[in-house]
């Protein structure tokens, strides 16, 4: 039973293993996601932060085209910083499961724990009460071979007796 137990923690170590691994690894492939995203938004930006400039040296830059470029510099500013939030969010999010997770793994334990201790009080009652009854089931023999001993010991005194009392006649 001992080892049932011990089995069902390693199942169960193995299975939050696996689970934080499963977190680790989805949230490394969002990680390199949001990199790869976020180089394209830096290429996109400095591209417009370049033609930006370029209006700014050549004179071309006509308050449309400056007005133009500074709300596509504005979104994508808005859209860097919605990414990092994104990525705050996934943190957040992947630490409360590693929390939950690792309550339910406190909790299985501390049940497991409880259930192995009340096996073993169980196995050590059953103990006291296997030695009892061979203490008392030998003591129950020694009295009844005493007993058979005596009945013997009668038996051949009778028998003398009767032999005895036989001769006589």
């Amino acid at each position: 039973m001992k080892k049932f137990f011990m089995s069902l923690l390693w199942v169960l170590l193995f299975t939050a293993l696996g689970a934080m691994y499963y977190y680790q690894t989805t949230f490394d492939k969002r990680l390199v996601n949001t990199i790869e995203r976020s180089k394209s938004i830096e290429e996109r930006y400095r591209e417009y932060t370049d033609k930006q400039h370029d209006f700014d040296v050549l004179l071309i830059g006509h308050r449309k085209h400056i007005n133009q470029n500074s709300q596509k510099l504005s979104a994508l500013q808005d859209e860097l910083k919605q990414f990092k939030n994104q990525h705050s969010n996934d943190l957040f999010l992947i630490n409360m499961r590693i929390d939950s997770l690792s309550s339910v793994v406190v909790a299985n334990q501390a049940a497991l724990r409880s259930r192995i201790d009340d096996v073993d009080s169980k196995v050590t009652s059953l103990r006291r009460t296997v030695t009892q009854n061979n203490i008392t089931a030998t003591q129950q023999l020694t009295s009844i071979s005493r007993e058979i001993e005596k009945l013997q010991g009668q038996i051949l005194a009778l028998d003398s007796t009767t032999v005895k009392v036989k001769q006589r006649r």
